[in-house]
């Protein structure tokens, strides 16, 4: 599968901008829905594995009628001490079609240099992902990890 861009916005000139950090965001939401098509399904927990890389691991931490947090992240299995690296908290914001990696819990004030630096680095490891053959199907035949149900909030 090829993915193209055709208004990349890490080719901007005007690359640390709010501006071209929104349309980072919106960038990263599309490649999340093409890593997973059914984010508001009602599994919680899954793993989608290749041929010739490790496992990722995707984990729904909460939903809410507009957000949905999840943890994505690879799963060194081969390693001794079964590393899992990178570790991200994204959360999706659904009405507005965009997706932004949380801070840290020690850091929960980013400033615009550091939020363009971790979006850039979800944005090309969802582009690596996409590319290496990386899906999430909805199918309950296929599930993998029997966990808690994640919070659901309602209005």
């Amino acid at each position: 599968m090829v993915l193209e861009v055709t208004n990349n916005p890490l080719a901007a000139t005007d690359q640390q901008s709010f501006a071209a950090l929104m349309e980072l965001y919106e960038n990263n939401y599309i490649f999340l829905r093409r890593l997973v098509p059914q984010l508001d399904g009602h599994r919680d927990a899954q793993i989608s594995s290749v041929d010739h890389g490790p496992d990722l691991h995707l984990e729904v931490i909460e939903r809410c009628p507009y957000t949905t947090n999840l943890l994505l992240t690879h799963c060194f299995a081969q390693h001794p001490d079964s590393e899992s690296l990178p570790d991200l908290h994204v959360r999706i914001y659904h009405d507005a079609r965009v997706a932004e990696v949380l801070p840290e819990p020690h850091q929960p004030h980013l400033s615009l240099a550091a939020r363009w630096a971790s979006n850039r680095f979800l944005n090309r490891w969802l582009r690596y992902c996409l590319g290496e053959g990386h899906a999430f199907e909805d199918a309950p035949e296929r599930a993998v990890v029997e966990r808690p149900e994640a919070k659901r909030w309602a209005i």
